[in-house]
């Protein structure tokens, strides 16, 4: 398998932090946890129920780049990176990543959210991030899409299967 990084994203609520640290277990790999990398003020910004303006994401998402570059071995990475943009800045600094975009039924998301204790994140957050979501390019940019409606072990072990099968061995890179 690919030492290439593996991002694990999706609107809020939907289980990236759960999900990106269990693959990462499965692999052997670093977890990154990417809400440890907003600033306080990014923080009080998205508890006030506001969302975060690219250009409050832009340093976080370079310091989630190092951090990924950082790590030895494999890193998996739990991070909304919702647009093409953010992506695309998180590869100028780590290179190609794989892709586990986790998606779902807004109110099944909700009612997760919903359930969560001692999450800075308003269910309110929702809809704005539903608008900002550039979901990714399955070919262009090596993305699992992966329902959220599974249960989490099923979630893991198709993402960890799947991450296997589409590796292609003479290259390095993915088969589609």
């Amino acid at each position: 398998m690919s030492d290439r990084p593996i991002l694990v994203m999706g609107i809020c609520g939907v289980g990236k932090s759960t999900i990106a640290q269990a693959i990462a277990a499965s692999l052997g790999a670093s977890f990154i946890e990417a809400d440890s990398y907003h600033s306080p003020e990014a923080v009080a910004w998205m508890a006030a129920g506001k969302p975060l303006t690219d250009d409050m994401r832009w340093g976080w998402l370079d310091r989630l780049g190092d951090a990924v570059n950082q790590t030895q071995g494999r890193a998996v990475l739990a991070c909304s990176a919702l647009g093409l943009a953010h992506r695309d800045r998180l590869r100028a600094r780590t290179g190609p990543l794989d892709i586990v975009f986790l998606n779902g039924d807004r109110d099944l998301i909700a009612a997760r959210m919903n359930a969560r204790k001692d999450h800075y994140m308003p269910v309110s957050l929702i809809d704005s991030q539903l608008a900002a979501l550039q979901p990714p390019d399955a070919q262009a940019e090596h993305a699992l899409w992966i329902s959220v409606e599974m249960t989490p072990e099923q979630i893991i072990q198709t993402a960890v299967s799947r991450l296997a099968l589409t590796e292609d061995s003479s290259t390095g890179g993915k088969t589609t």
